[in-house]
């Protein structure tokens, strides 16, 4: 449905010049450090809610890699990956950041404020939403940006 979220955050000259990170479509070479950063960022609440099982989490995110790779951009800061965005335009035309993750060490120092932002600003009158797990500390951020809550499940809230 348009261009990719690449061609319209490097497009935009005043955005390109004050923003910390890049992106670079996901590849399948990419399988190990999208399971360590999910590992980093999400094992903590999986392991409360489902256990942890190493084989179910990488037979899990093969699935998504092989239904979302096209949808699925690694963040970039200095040239290193550092964390991921998955998202797309749902058969509505709504926008949905699917899922965003930043490497620890990364977090707290605007990214993930400058990327949700952008992303807001860039989608003005459209829908765009996300789910986070109800513990996510993140939630302040998508809070912060703008999100809001509209529903909720066992697990997760829906923004």
């Amino acid at each position: 449905m348009g261009k990719s979220l690449s061609d319209w955050i490097l497009q935009d000259e005043a955005v390109r010049k004050n923003m910390k990170y890049t992106f670079r479509k996901c590849k399948e070479t990419d399988f190990d450090f999208i399971y360590d950063l999910k590992e980093k960022s999400f094992r903590w609440y999986v392991e409360k809610i489902y256990g942890w099982e190493e084989k179910v989490q990488i037979e899990f995110l093969k699935k998504e890699m092989a239904a979302h790779l096209q949808d699925m951009n690694m963040i970039c800061y200095e040239g290193n990956e550092i964390g991921l965005l998955t998202f797309f335009y749902d058969e509505k035309g709504d926008a949905c950041v699917s899922t965003f993750a930043i490497l620890p060490e990364y977090q707290r120092q605007g990214i993930g404020t400058q990327i949700l932002t952008h992303i807001l600003e860039k989608n003005k009158g459209r829908r765009v939403y996300l789910q986070t797990f109800r513990e996510n500390p993140a939630r302040n951020l998508y809070e912060r940006v703008g999100f809001q809550k509209y529903g909720e499940t066992k697990t997760h809230w829906l923004m």
